[in-house]
């Protein structure tokens, strides 16, 4: 009996080893882009990193960006990078004309068009852990 038991356990454990390993490390389609994001050599304090794929087919990918640090899965592929912050420039009344009306942020973009919406930045994504630093001016 402790044989049939045994080899089932065995049969079960090869089992779940094997879709497990089938699961990991398998060519899905994405892969791991990380790097620093600064601008004018300062770190981008908070921010957005896109990943838009030139080719219209796979998902546009995004991460936020922490202290100049960003890290994300993105699909394999040409893609267009998006880069956008914004800092706070004042506060406003959140419902006009209300004397209690709580305070809301004003924002003003920091990052110019040309590394957001307007974007030429490219970056290949390749199978592996993909490093890509972007140095923004804001001149």
């Amino acid at each position: 009996m402790w044989k049939t038991i045994n080899i089932g356990c065995a049969c079960a454990a090869l089992l779940i080893g094997v879709v497990c390993l089938t699961g990991c490390g398998g060519d899905d389609g994405y892969a791991m882009v990380e790097g620093t994001v600064t601008l004018d050599g300062q770190p981008i304090e908070n921010g957005v990193i896109s990943l838009v794929p030139l080719d219209g087919e796979t998902p546009t990918a995004g991460e936020r960006i922490e202290n100049g640090v960003y890290k994300m899965r993105a699909p394999l592929g040409t893609k267009r990078v998006e880069i956008s912050a914004s800092k706070v420039v004042g506060q406003r009344a959140a419902y006009a004309g209300e004397a209690d009306s709580p305070q809301m942020d004003i924002t003003k973009s920091i990052v110019p068009a040309r590394y957001n919406m307007k974007s030429e930045l490219t970056l290949d994504v390749a199978p592996g852990i993909n490093k890509k630093d972007f140095d923004l001016k804001s001149k």
